[in-house]
């Protein structure tokens, strides 16, 4: 939950992070203080014997932990799904092309802010190895084929690019270096409270912890007790999660995914004010959670273990709720026929998912220089946190992930996002969702003038009052930031309330009818071999070949 953009609010979070950073350091000042001031009498204090044996154990934390730690992070390589096919990737290139509100700031933003003056040939294809072959190496077989596409964007831009090397830089994720910053042993002691505060909470409130294999136990830090104490495991050895037993009649369950953070703790209310009839299934994704710990699962292999959570809590039909980074998930969702089948509706708060070609979170998380409260919170506790920045540059692709409009329509489909969001074009994203594409033409399309004016925008404004739960709607927060849609109490509210309509049986649209998922039937087979029988909701394909709810 990113502060405000207040002058009080930037020096509060500027001396948050200089303490959670240099905890060690400040210590060392001030035994280099007392004993100047003070003397031995000074140092031999109490107190002063206590501020330096954790600035000593601070210190040799920071020289034998974290430097070999980033060091060996730089050293690992991105993993990448299975390559594009030719065909696949003229097809993303003109789908990324008819949905870019502008080519102009798209390609300079890409480029690191560069002018198209600085901007040649072989930068731009150089980016686009890296966006289309997963690669870093310079053309070569397929350098006609890059071509072709370095002429459709010139087409575009209404301006020819020069051939060779420019100043411009690209910005290339998997491949450029990313930088961590410190967090003290006293900073992650704080993270291991919340994460046991909130396990507390859950088992309060009625949920039940599946935890990873015990093994896990030391593979995690802060440890975690209840991966020792829980009896419970969760049939995904890569993902613990919590449950809450589903007993309603008349309502469906709850998938819930979390964003960048501190894992379930800022999500307690929204999780312990649903009907405590809703079953919910939260899902943990340690590796975005404040903590050290192993690396993220491939986006295939995070598609089949959370299949195996839902089967193992036998989840007839569920809404899916996901939050930030857990709106990147929805892919996995819409690609999985056992998870399609059971997928009644979908609540995307803050979502990074929809345009992710867009090039505002990728240069947000990694190379913009914070300059408000907000920026810099986002900066720490995101764009430099060791296994979340490890996470984004080497364990994520972004046409894994990315979500379009055709994916979405026809199912329920509620996208809510603040209209001062500091992390993705929260306006484009209104916009692509809200056109109507009987108005906006082929030739328009084609051409990518995706726009909006004040009049969408008023428009926008209404759509906390006019949501309605059925097809694909927009909520606008407007004033608020990425993530405040759990801080306001109003939002917070109107998230509460559209949740629990997706859940409903008993009325149309939202909640469709009370009958159960259609009877036909299909079965795949767990990783133990298991048959897991399935039912069939509504899930087409479309004609490209991906699900669409």
């Amino acid at each position: 939950m990113l502060v405000g953009q207040s002058t009080a609010e930037y020096v509060l979070t500027r001396a948050f992070i200089y303490f959670g950073s240099y905890l060690g350091l400040i210590c060392l000042v001030y035994f280099y203080l007392a004993l100047s001031i003070g003397g031995v009498a000074a140092i031999a204090s109490p107190i002063s014997i206590f501020i330096e044996v954790i600035g000593a154990i601070e210190i040799l934390f920071y020289l034998c932990w974290f430097l070999p730690y980033r060091h060996y992070l730089h050293k690992q390589r991105a993993a990448f799904p299975r390559p594009l096919t030719c065909e696949e990737r003229k097809e993303l290139v003109d789908m990324i092309l008819a949905v870019t509100p502008d080519t102009e700031l798209f390609v300079r933003k890409w480029m690191c802010g560069a002018s198209l003056g600085d901007l040649r040939r072989e930068n731009l294809k150089e980016w686009l190895l890296w966006a289309l072959f997963d690669s870093s190496a310079p053309p070569g077989d397929d350098d006609e084929e890059l071509e072709g596409y370095v002429t459709e964007i010139e087409e575009r831009l209404g301006t020819a690019i020069k051939p060779g090397w420019g100043p411009a830089k690209s910005l290339r994720m998997n491949f450029d270096k990313f930088t961590v910053t410190h967090r003290t042993l006293l900073y992650y002691f704080a993270i291991g409270i919340v994460d046991l505060v909130t396990s507390i909470a859950l088992l309060i409130s009625g949920f039940s912890f599946y935890r990873q294999p015990r093994a896990a136990f030391i593979r995690s830090f802060p440890f975690r007790p209840f991966t020792l104490l829980a009896p419970n495991e969760s049939a995904a050895p890569n993902i613990s999660h919590f449950y809450r037993p589903h007993t309603s009649k008349t309502h469906r369950s709850i998938v819930f995914i979390h964003g960048v953070g501190v894992g379930l703790f800022p999500f307690l209310p929204l999780l312990r004010n649903l009907p405590k009839e809703i079953g919910i299934v939260a899902i943990e994704l340690l590796p975005i959670s404040s903590r050290i710990t192993t690396a993220m699962p491939l986006a295939e292999d995070l598609k089949r273990e959370i299949g195996d959570i839902v089967a193992q809590h036998d989840v007839k039909d569920f809404v899916l709720v996901a939050n930030s980074y857990g709106t990147l998930l929805t892919r996995q969702f819409l690609e999985s026929a056992f998870l399609a089948s059971k997928l009644h509706s979908i609540v995307m708060i803050d979502p990074l998912s929809v345009l992710l070609h867009l090039p505002d979170m990728a240069y947000k998380l990694t190379k913009r220089t914070p300059a408000e409260a907000n920026e810099l919170q986002l900066w720490w506790v995101a764009q430099t946190e060791p296994d979340i920045a490890f996470t984004l540059s080497r364990r994520f692709c972004w046409r894994e992930h990315v979500i379009w409009k055709e994916d979405l329509i026809g199912g329920n489909v509620t996208l809510i996002i603040g209209g001062r969001d500091c992390v993705v074009n929260s306006e484009a994203i209104a916009a692509y969702v809200t056109t109507d594409e009987s108005k906006l033409g082929t030739n328009d399309a084609a051409h990518g003038n995706l726009r909006w004016t004040s009049q969408d925008m008023e428009q926008w404004n209404k759509s906390v009052n006019e949501w309605k739960g059925q097809g694909l709607e927009l909520v606008w927060l407007e004033g608020l930031d990425h993530g405040q849609a759990f801080t306001n109490k109003n939002a917070r509210s109107k998230v509460l309330g559209i949740i629990e309509k997706y859940c409903e049986r008993d009325t149309d649209g939202a909640g469709g009818d009370a009958s159960e998922p259609a009877s036909e039937t299909s079965s795949r087979t767990s990783k133990d071999g298991a048959v897991i029988q399935e039912q069939e909701m509504f899930s087409v394909l479309s004609g490209s070949g991906q699900p669409k709810i």
